[in-house]
């Protein structure tokens, strides 16, 4: 925070808000997570706290991934993006940034075909590579989940003591208080109840903002006003795009960032166990429209954002007295500690706008601490206990084990984000190397999906020697372009750039000269073949296999539709999209105000992708669990009995879900898909 801004909320908000909503939130999830597995007939097992039992629906599997990407970083760099390259930031980072979401779903599908009873890629991939692979794998596994729980409390806590003056290591040891509560008493459901409600809460803020900055605000009131001060914006601050506009899409910066951010967080997602764990959890027919659906709803909010909150700033920081920091322009580090969107929020709504912000970055990370808890939970249990500590583990040792791996990670969490903060590592430094530890297995996690010749020297060492070439590149880049080898240079974008190409690609050429010089088979079929061998829970295996949608037929038609979507992402965002605008055009007036409307109808599509759909979709889990919740209160014979006990809820919730095609084959007997 700058010395010469106060903080527009108390302290006492700032406490309330991390406290008390906190509280108040981890009692609503762990009340909703409880009633789900008592009227639903859900057991409490540790495969049902790692994985959801295996039943996400569709509209909960897009929530899920909407809401594990909507970092607090997320919402803060995007707007500072804009704030950098204009129109071109705000477009490219939603671009740069979705389209992994779309092609995570082929992993996601093809874990479904090649092991659909195991509880985390890592799993898959220790039958395939043994223990050094495994162990390698599992580095940097945990490398990206604690580099993203890193940049999500870091920057939480910078804009929260902008907004309300809350001490910084008070907030970092705070957020994952309440998270840590319905993390661990109800597991991944819970997480992903909690995902679903502070998605709803962020698309809401985000509507109140748009709405004051383009419609009522006596500041900017409308698209075209908004047009008119970006204009006088450039001729007194030129940006460094074409002819120093903010409103083109020629912007070799925003190209650079968006290609940066898409190798970069193409590894966070694939190497990130809470993709992986949701992707597991989602039923087969969910998984590829739930990614899908996700990513072209994450799209909406930052784009939609950033063209409001990044514009804002720019718009008013040297215009109007409202702006926090006028007359003067945001400073560097006002910008790189991710306090673009505070100050925009802040002039637009005053108090109310500060209080918008504070309840988004409570949101925003507490969802994402809730995911990257229960991935860190699952690798505990399964990854670690179960296959180095004790092979012969029952379903409530894993259990306890997680749960004691959800205490720990967060402690340590806590500690660690203490550590970067007190050294001065920031949000825009945690954003940009990510990629240097989430690239290094990015080539060797396609190459082990996707092919079955892969040889197990090229995981390992393979794996450190790409991580070795691209952090000679990182370290020799920041003392040739930047002059010095500091958090500046480390943190500059064509240092990070190179440094993540050339990972990528050494990872690239030691995998395809390993698959075609000395390939080593591996049948997958093996896998399973050897079900019940390598299985925990024999009762799920054969559920799975009486389930028809694991059925090779209806996996290997979710792929094709995988991998169609995934190339239509790809090229229409990353490459048709921006690139046709990349010429020497400048907005009008007229297309800036399409742009506008365009941006803010598609996060209206995308709330009631997540936020509505999930609902409709629920409906028969609902009314299953509203008759049971109805005996209980009456007081009949069957009250606090299941559903599935007494059988009327559940064969009215079957009904539902059979008439809308959704049900499914276990055992034999039809019961409803729960899209909880």
């Amino acid at each position: 925070m700058s010395p010469s801004t106060l903080a527009p909320l108390s302290q006492g908000t700032g406490y309330g808000v991390i406290i008390g909503l906190g509280a108040f939130f981890a009692i609503i999830v762990i009340g909703l997570a409880k009633a789900v597995q008592r009227f639903g007939d859900i057991s409490r097992t540790a495969s049902e706290y790692a994985v959801a039992s295996r039943s996400l629906g569709t509209g909960l599997t897009a929530a899920a991934a909407v809401s594990a990407w909507t970092w607090s970083v997320t919402l803060l760099s995007s707007c500072s993006t804009a704030y950098q390259y204009g129109v071109a930031g705000a477009l490219i980072y939603g671009a740069g940034n979705m389209s992994q979401i779309t092609l995570f779903s082929l992993i996601a599908i093809q874990m479904k075909r090649r092991a659909p009873f195991l509880h985390t890629h890592l799993e898959l991939l220790r039958l395939r590579y043994g223990t050094a692979g495994h162990l390698t794998f599992l580095f940097f596994a945990l490398a990206t989940n604690i580099l993203v729980v890193s940049s999500v409390l870091v920057g939480a806590a910078a804009a929260i003591e902008s907004i309300t003056g809350v001490n910084t290591y008070a907030s970092l040891f705070l957020l994952p208080l309440a998270v840590t509560a319905y993390t661990l008493r109800g597991g991944l459901r819970s997480t992903i109840l909690a995902d679903y409600l502070h998605t709803v809460v962020i698309f809401a803020v985000l509507f109140a903002l748009f709405f004051k900055a383009y419609a009522t605000s006596d500041l900017v009131g409308s698209p075209g006003k908004m047009y008119d001060l970006l204009v006088a914006a450039a001729r007194a601050n030129p940006s460094p795009n074409y002819e120093g506009s903010w409103l083109t899409l020629k912007s070799r910066g925003a190209i650079k960032f968006g290609w940066l951010s898409f190798l970069e967080y193409t590894g966070v997602v694939f190497n990130d166990a809470s993709f992986h764990q949701k992707g597991i959890a989602a039923n087969p027919s969910a998984a590829v429209p739930g990614y899908v659906l996700g990513s072209l709803s994450w799209f909406s909010l930052p784009w939609a954002l950033a063209t409001t909150a990044g514009l804002v700033a720019l718009a008013l920081e040297q215009t109007s007295s409202a702006f926090p920091t006028f007359p003067n322009k945001m400073s560097n580090e006002e910008v790189s500690a991710g306090l673009v969107l505070p100050y925009a929020a802040q002039a637009i709504l005053g108090k109310g706008g500060s209080a918008g912000v504070l309840l988004l970055m409570f949101m925003s990370s507490t969802s994402a601490i809730s995911a990257q808890l229960i991935a860190v939970a699952s690798i505990g249990g399964y990854d670690v206990y179960k296959t180095y500590v004790n092979r012969s583990a029952k379903e409530h040792q894993i259990l306890r084990v997680q749960q004691g791996v959800v205490i720990g990670f967060s402690l340590f969490m806590a500690a660690f984000g203490c550590l970067l903060h007190g050294v001065g590592v920031d949000l825009s430094f945690l954003y940009n190397i990510t990629g240097l530890w989430s690239t290094a297995a990015l080539p060797h996690i396609c190459f082990s999906f996707f092919g079955s010749h892969l040889p197990r020297w090229a995981v390992f060492p393979g794996i450190w020697i790409g991580f070795g070439a691209g952090l000679a590149v990182w370290l020799s880049l920041a003392k040739r372009l930047e002059g010095a080898v500091n958090i500046t240079a480390l943190g500059a974008v064509d240092v990070n750039l190179y440094a993540f190409t050339t990972t990528i690609a050494t990872g690239i050429l030691l995998c395809t000269f390993g698959s075609l010089f000395t390939p080593l088979h591996f049948d997958w079929s093996s896998i399973w073949d050897d079900r019940y061998k390598n299985a925990d829970d024999e009762e799920e295996v054969k559920i799975i296999e009486n389930d028809e949608r694991f059925s090779p037929k209806s996996l290997k038609k979710w792929l094709y539709v995988s991998a169609v979507a995934s190339v239509v992402v790809f090229a229409v965002f990353m490459l048709i999209w921006p690139l046709s605008l990349y010429r020497d055009y400048i907005f009008t007036r007229s297309f800036f105000t399409g742009w506008v409307a365009v941006s803010i109808t598609w996060a209206f599509l995308g709330f009631l992708t997540v936020g509505i759909y999930p609902l409709w979709e629920g409906r028969a889990v609902f009314l299953a669990a509203a008759h049971a919740l109805r005996a209980v209160l009456t007081g009949r014979d069957d009250a606090g009995r299941s559903p599935a006990a007494t059988g009327s809820a559940a064969n009215h919730a079957a009904g539902l879900a059979s008439e809308s095609g959704e049900s499914s084959v276990k055992g034999g007997s039809v019961t409803p898909q729960d899209p909880l």
